[in-house]
């Protein structure tokens, strides 16, 4: 038997013999258990040969499974038994294996961290948005896949685009494609952007259970990134269970290392909490290596939304965002909007932000910030010193000020 040509392709194997392919996927193990999915196809043509799901321990299955072989594609001198037993200690031995270790030194040359989308997503790194239902969460990934697509360098919602033009993969777990392509064809007409395509695909079951599907797509397709919208549907079971969440972000390292991923969650179901948190788990939030917070306040004819930086694993948390989002009869429109503008928006910020905004309308005591700021007094006295120390504000309890005046 010849040795075939082997590729690791993190959540599947292919070996690659002159006459016939396998690809070995879907695998899974449980105790004494290794279970998996291996596809037959003919090398030349891609004809189908057999599909079948086999327990690579139990030598019973191995041998039915080379009888299958040997009745449907027999082949001159090859013999399906040492096959199989190829494959399967190859399985076992990768599975075994694991991830390679590697030697990290502090000599070695660093790059600096790059975005997909500045500052939104990190390249290479699961981002996560998360907010409460009719917060414009669908209406920002189709903003996100035109940035990335055309790339859209001087869009006024002042994000940073790739230098060159990146597909994104849109999975939509919620929506249909009407739904999706209804926005973009608003939102290019409406901003008269010309031309725009996304890569867009309705999905129906979990991202664990669909992980081939969509690697392939990827693949095919040439994605440099993922939307997942939303992680509540696309997790696939009870978001509280740790188990639904560590499967979920496992999912999302098993699509491939490099491959950026924006994921968008709903909120925590205390909708009047000032501390909201991504619906479900604890560990969906430690997954995620950035994590913002989508809020918005709708009026009749637009959508001002704003997003917070919850967490940064990576770097520092950065400002807030802000835009808005016209609904006119010639197209959707969007433009840049200051989050601190909007008094539903600045209860949303730091005590800090709170307070430089307050103040800049004039001089006040500690007791009237604290008549306009949602902060409890020992809060405020801590904040108010820190403001001081930094050079941002003057003055004491009986009267504070901008340093520099806006």
């Amino acid at each position: 038997m010849t040795t075939p040509v082997f590729e690791n392709k993190s959540s599947k194997y292919i070996f690659t013999w002159p006459e016939f392919v396998c690809e070995v996927g879907r695998m899974h193990v449980e105790h004494d258990r290794t279970s998996c999915q291996l596809i037959f196809t003919n090398s030349h043509d891609k004809a189908h040969i057999l599909r079948t799901r086999l327990n690579i321990e139990t030598n019973a299955t191995r041998l039915k499974l080379s009888k299958d072989l040997t009745e449907r594609c027999p082949i001159k001198d090859l013999n399906w038994g040492d096959v199989i037993e190829y494959i399967t200690e190859k399985t076992m031995r990768e599975l075994e294996h694991g991830e390679p270790v590697l030697t990290l030194k502090s000599t070695d040359q660093i790059t600096p961290l790059d975005y997909l989308v500045y500052p939104l997503a990190p390249m290479g790194k699961p981002t996560a948005i998360f907010g409460d239902p009719g917060t414009g969460k669908s209406q920002l990934a189709v903003l996100l896949n035109i940035i990335t697509s055309l790339p859209w360098s001087d869009n006024p919602l002042n994000l940073g685009a790739p230098q060159k033009s990146v597909k994104l993969l849109f999975l939509d777990y919620e929506a249909d494609s009407d739904d999706i392509d209804r926005q973009l064809v608003r939102l290019t007409e409406g901003m008269e952007l010309g031309y725009c395509e996304i890569e867009y695909r309705r999905c129906s079951v979990s991202l664990a259970d669909d992980i081939e599907g969509i690697r392939n797509h990827i693949e095919e397709k040439n994605i440099g990134g993922l939307i997942v919208d939303s992680v509540s549907l696309a997790a696939g079971g009870d978001l509280n269970r740790m188990d639904v969440a560590t499967n979920y972000i496992r999912s999302l390292r098993q699509l491939g290392q490099g491959l950026t991923t924006i994921s968008f969650a709903h909120t925590s179901k205390d909708r009047e909490s000032k501390n909201k948190t991504i619906l479900g788990s604890v560990l969906f939030e430690a997954g995620f290596r950035s994590v913002w917070e989508i809020r918005a306040n709708e009026s009749e004819d637009s959508l001002d939304i704003a997003l917070f930086h919850r967490k940064a694993n990576l770097s520092k948390k950065f400002h807030d965002i802000g835009f808005r989002i016209n609904y006119l009869p010639t197209g959707n429109t969007v433009e840049y909007l200051n989050p601190k503008s909007v008094p539903e928006f600045l209860e949303r910020m730091s005590v800090n932000q709170q307070i430089l905004q307050t103040l800049k309308s004039g001089m006040l005591s500690s007791e009237e910030i604290a008549q306009q700021i949602d902060a409890k007094p020992p809060t405020l006295r801590v904040n108010l010193m820190r403001l001081k120390k930094a050079g941002k504000i003057m003055g004491d309890s009986s009267g504070w000020g901008l340093s520099f005046p806006p």
